[in-house]
């Protein structure tokens, strides 16, 4: 198995690669600066050093379409949180975060497409992933029986109202255009749509920040469970299988936030290796069936009826 990932030296992308590694998987990185990954502390771990790192563009087929034919799967974890520069070296700042939010209470950045049209939401969150499926789709061999996985890392919509609609609508549109087209074109060249929504994603050492939300979060999520149905803040909800680019309320966004738990970001890089590897997994792979599939609750019957709108 060899698999292509888009932002193998990110957050997410370095997990997915390193339990990759560790499957013996081959993994070639796919990014911007074509460099290894690296720790908060500049260390480059034992398992980078299985990977292949190489220098490319999402938006320049040229700069990554030779590689594609050797891979079984491509993983697309491209994507930002604010159209503000909040990142170093791939992880949020918190700082950073924390002004981005305030600008985007106020609106005091103005019109952001009229200031960086490459980092808009629109061309990072969406048409970044549109291009990277293209692409994908067209390196399969037309008599290929076995569907190419391609994994989409989108998102929970937990984010509102601290981050613009404008964040989920574009990852939305992204999963519903892939899954629209999979399902069109796997009579020419199949492809597997796997459109991972993790909730917030959190690391001790590799994102110290990020242990703090997720400890309220999680001490949130598991009061919510014990609450009655009746008496909950906000109903629980299951997202379906297919995609669809509705997106509720901002209100049901927040309780949303105080209900899903959060996600570490190891947890999701096993679980994306795990639907690569299993045939009958594509379409939204929301936290609820992350953690059954990695033994983490009881299962249930997959993609069970919600008593509330799916995110």
């Amino acid at each position: 198995m060899k698999i292509g990932i888009f932002g193998g030296n990110g957050f997410v992308g370095s997990a997915v690669a390193r339990k990759a590694v560790a499957r013996g998987w081959k993994v070639v990185s796919f990014s911007r600066s074509g460099k290894a990954f690296q720790t908060p502390a500049g260390h480059t771990p034992a398992w980078a050093e299985e990977v292949e790192w190489r220098k490319a563009s999402a938006f320049d087929p040229t700069t990554y379409e030779a590689e594609l034919p050797s891979c079984d799967a491509l993983v697309s974890t491209l994507g930002i949180l604010f159209e503000a520069d909040y990142k170093s070296q791939g992880q949020a700042r918190p700082l950073a975060v924390l002004k981005a939010i305030a600008e985007s209470a106020t609106g005091s950045r103005g019109n952001p497409l009229a200031k960086q049209t490459d980092r808009s939401y629109e061309r990072i969150n969406r048409d970044s992933a549109l291009s990277l499926y293209h692409a994908f789709h067209q390196s399969r061999a037309a008599a290929s029986a076995e569907p190419s996985p391609f994994v989409f890392i989108s998102a929970a919509d937990i984010f509102r109202p601290f981050v613009p609609q404008r964040y989920i609508s574009t990852k939305r549109a992204a999963e519903a255009a892939i899954w629209q087209r999979a399902q069109a074109e796997k009579a020419d060249r199949p492809v597997r749509p796997i459109l991972m929504r993790p909730s917030l994603m959190y690391h001790p050492h590799l994102a110290p920040s990020s242990t703090f939300p997720a400890t309220l979060l999680e001490a949130s999520s598991t009061v919510h469970q014990y609450i009655p149905p009746a008496l909950r803040f906000a109903p629980a909800y299951r997202s379906p299988r297919q995609p669809a680019e509705a997106v509720p309320s901002a209100f049901q966004s927040f309780a949303s936030l105080l209900s899903v738990p959060p996600i570490h970001v190891d947890a999701v890089g096993e679980a994306v290796c795990r639907s690569i590897a299993a045939p009958e997994v594509d379409g939204v792979v929301d936290v609820a069936r992350m953690r059954q599939m990695l033994g983490f609750d009881p299962a249930t019957p997959p993609h069970a009826a919600a008593d509330g709108q799916a995110l």
